[in-house]
Formats: C-alpha cells, sequence, structure tokens
C-alpha cells in the first residue's frame, strides 16, 4: 500500500448522502425519500423519547453536509418506512441533516454507543466462494485436464475508515465531511485500491463483527485522533467516528489435473478485484522451469508446465520440457540427454548415431574431432619419460612394460592412449584412465602405419 493525496478521496469517499444513509441504516432507521429533497425515517416506539417522541423524523440535506456532486439519490424504496411515516402527516418539520447540525450530532451520538468502532462492509461485495469460482477457473486453459478449488477461505480484513467534520472555507456552509482511510496496521492505501473494493458504498455488517483485540481498538483510534490534530491547522477538524470496513480477501489452492499428473497453485487477492476483472489469480507456474502462463499442458511423460515450456525432441519427438533437451553439436538438433553421448575428447555432447570411431584408438568420438581417420588425441600423442606420474602408474601395473624404452602418451576424458618404440617395433596400448584396464593392445613396425591387433588372450603375454 502507498500513500494517498491528502486530499479526500473523489472515488473511494462516500457522498454525504451515502455516508447519512450509512448511518440511518446503521441504528436501524432506514430512511426514504418522500419529496424532492426530503427523507423520511420511522422511528420505533421504544427510541422516540432520542428525537422529541415523534414516530417519524423529516429531514433535508443542508448546505453543510457538503454534498459535492450533481447525481441525484435515487428513491429508497423501503416500504415499512414510508408507512409509518404515513401514519404521521400532520408533522411537517424538518430538520437539517448535515455534519454540524443537530440531528447529525444526535445520529453520530448514538452511532458511538453502539461501540468505539462502527463495523461495516462494502456494498455487494462477493460473500461465498461460489462467486469466486468462475472467475478463479476463466483465467485458465488447461490443455487435456481441468483446474478446481482444493481450498478456499474468505476472510474478512479490516480496513479503517476515519470520518472528520472539517470547517469549509465557504463561509456559511459550516463543516464538511472528509474521510481518511488507513490499513490495521495504519498505513495509507493507495486511492485505486479503496475504489476497488468499493468503499464509498457501506452497508451494516451482517453478524457479528471479526474481533478486534484491545490492543487493535486502541491503536486504530489512536491514529484516528493523531490524523485529526496533523490537520488541524488553519481550519477545524473534528474526529466524528471510526469504522472498520471488512473486506473479503480469498486464500487458497487451485488444483490442476491432467491425466495421472496433478500441481497445485496458491492464490491469495481481494475478491472484489477478482469478480470485477480488476485482478486475475496468479499464473500458473511451471516448478521445473519457472515460467508462469495461464496456458497449462502436461508432457508426454506426465510433467505438468505451461505451453510456453513445451518442446519436441527431435529425435523421439516426445513433447517434453524444453529445459530437458540439449543440441547435438554436430546436427544442431535439440534432444533428449538420453540420446546423446559425451565426445571423451572434445567434451561436446553429440547423437550417438552421429559418433565415428577413430581408427587408432577405436573409441567413438565427434566427427569434428577426426582427421584422417585419427581423432584429435591420437593425433596429440606427447613424449613421456617413464617418471611421468601417467606413465609411472601404468609400468607399476604391468611391469612387462619396463622393455619397452620410448613413449608417446595422450589422455582423452576416459582413455590413455599409449605408444611404445623400440628398435624396430613399436606398441599401441589404449587404457581407462580409471581402472587401466586395457580396451585395445596393437602392434607394428617402427616405421610403419598400419596396427595389428594383438588378441586379448595374448595380452598377458605382451603387459604382464
Amino acid at each position: 500500500m502507498t500513500a494517498q493525496s491528502e486530499s479526500a478521496l473523489p472515488d473511494a469517499c462516500p457522498a454525504p448522502e451515502s455516508f447519512w444513509l450509512w448511518v440511518l441504516d446503521m441504528l436501524q432507521l432506514p430512511a426514504c425519500r418522500c419529496g424532492e429533497d426530503i427523507y423520511e425515517s420511522a422511528v420505533p416506539e421504544g427510541r422516540r423519547e432520542d428525537f422529541g417522541g415523534r414516530n417519524v423524523i423529516r429531514f433535508r440535506w443542508g448546505a453543510g453536509a457538503g454534498i459535492a456532486h450533481e447525481q441525484p439519490v435515487e428513491p429508497r424504496s423501503d416500504e415499512a418506512t414510508c408507512a409509518a411515516a404515513a401514519s404521521d402527516p400532520g408533522d411537517s418539520r424538518f430538520e437539517v441533516l448535515a455534519a454540524d447540525s443537530p440531528l447529525g450530532e444526535r445520529l453520530l451520538s448514538q452511532l458511538k454507543k453502539l461501540g468505539p468502532l462502527a463495523h461495516a462492509a462494502p456494498c455487494g461485495q462477493p460473500v461465498s466462494v461460489h462467486e469466486l469460482a468462475p472467475h478463479l477457473f476463466a483465467a485458465y486453459h488447461v490443455e487435456g485436464g481441468s483446474v478446481r478449488l482444493s481450498g478456499c477461505s474468505l476472510d474478512d480484513q479490516p480496513l479503517l475508515r476515519y470520518t472528520y467534520g472539517v470547517a469549509s472555507e465557504v463561509a456559511g456552509e459550516g463543516l464538511q465531511l472528509m474521510h481518511l482511510y488507513a490499513s490495521a496496521q495504519q498505513q495509507p492505501i493507495e486511492d485505486d485500491l479503496l475504489a476497488a473494493l468499493r468503499v464509498g458504498e457501506l452497508v451494516p455488517l451482517a453478524g457479528r463483527p471479526p474481533r478486534v483485540s484491545e490492543g487493535e481498538l486502541t491503536a486504530w483510534l489512536a491514529h484516528g485522533e493523531r490524523q485529526a490534530m496533523l490537520r488541524n491547522g488553519s481550519h477545524r477538524a473534528d474526529f466524528l467516528l471510526a469504522t472498520v470496513i471488512w473486506c473479503k480477501r480469498a486464500y487458497g489452492k487451485l488444483l490442476f489435473e491432467l491425466g495421472d499428473s496433478s500441481a497445485e497453485r496458491a492464490f491469495d487477492l481481494w475478491a472484489q478485484q477478482l469478480v470485477d476483472g480488476v485482478v486475475m489469480p496468479p499464473p500458473f507456474r511451471c516448478p521445473a522451469t519457472g515460467r508462469e502462463s495461464y496456458h497449462v499442458v502436461a508432457t508426454d511423460d506426465g510433467h505438468i508446465t505451461v505451453a510456453e515450456s513445451i518442446a519436441r525432441c527431435e529425435h523421439s519427438g516426445a513433447r517434453v520440457l524444453d529445459s530437458q533437451l540439449r543440441t547435438c553439436a554436430v546436427t544442431g538438433r535439440r534432444v533428449l540427454s538420453e540420446f546423446l553421448r559425451v565426445c571423451s575428447v572434445t567434451g561436446e555432447h553429440v547423437l550417438a548415431n552421429e559418433l565415428v570411431a577413430c581408427t587408432q584408438c577405436r573409441q567413438p568420438v565427434s566427427p569434428r574431432a577426426v582427421a584422417g581417420g585419427r581423432c584429435l588425441a591420437c593425433r596429440s600423442l606427447q613424449r613421456v619419460t617413464p617418471d611421468d606420474p601417467r606413465l609411472a602408474r601404468i609400468l607399476g601395473e604391468y611391469p612387462k612394460l619396463d622393455g619397452w624404452s620410448r613413449w608417446q602418451l595422450a589422455e582423452s576424458s576416459s582413455v590413455y592412449v599409449v605408444t611404445a618404440h623400440s628398435l624396430l617395433q613399436r606398441l599401441l596400448l589404449v587404457l581407462d584412465k580409471e581402472s587401466l584396464e586395457a580396451t585395445r593392445v596393437a602392434a607394428g613396425f617402427r616405421w610403419g602405419r598400419e596396427w595389428q591387433e594383438i588378441r586379448p588372450e595374448q595380452w598377458a603375454e605382451v603387459l604382464g
């Protein structure tokens, strides 16, 4: 909530007529129009003493009422009230109803006797979950599924309205009504929110009001008194009334069901704003991608997400989360990770059927790593000596290799590629980096280019 302007709120403040008619309703003295500018209220028998023994009070709006709008007030059709008023046709007296008139002061005094706070609710605000459900559901397009409430409650949230009588700058107009609004934490409230919650048209609160603690009561009234002092400059500001406006706020969860899968989305919003279309329920949030949307779908494997997070695997055709896809470095196709392999030489992700075997180490690698049939590792053999930690580890594992004098070594992420040379012979080893288990052993002449495979059952004779 942000600060409101110091002036009266044009859209949220009730017109003086609406305010006084609400006061009469609170006192169970509903009024009806009986003339162009005259109203009547029937007074119950037990309360006539408060009104000079009359069974009807007639009044009109006075200059001090501060009437500032041009729209006529609709007649209130209360047959019981009008009938009771008609029973006293000989009494033609009427009073002025304004903030500083005797009748206005009498009505406010009687209202305060009901308690230090008046309790009210916006006219016509939603009061049941059934009124909210269509507006909650309508926001979503659930493809191949449905949305329903898995829990919802309508709670009364207090907004505070402080009513003041402020001396008019126009001579002879007396006090004008001014209303200031605050949250329960005594913070100002945005004008737009006040208008959206329709706090300008109130009705008596149905049933008992929610409990207000002594601490809250004291703090709320003290805030109203402070605001009167802050505004009591060159003009008189009388603190007339503190009203708690109980506005409905909706809390709950929406349950999205698609096939055998389900997911929830919590919501928390003002009920009136929802039914008026001022706000929408929150969009569904995909738990995997974090994207939000009102278009809810499911992947082929049952993950509930939003349409913006759906993509097709270009290898299998499956509808999946786009975050599950990776790009094949060779083809550029977006595919599921399960169809990719990591090239041990380049580290690239490549579709399994796109890998090629190196003619020397026989490892499946990316075509981008191969030139002349050999992978980058096999083309990058470097001379090493027995004190190289990698070679020392290999010689420790295979003692018979000590007979070779000249060594070259390269490595990928998964294997060592080792060649050894003697005066006339050469040896090729491909060893797993973790276990040093051989995956290929071959021999050849020192000046030849071809390798002759040594069968696995003969490896022990060569390696020891």
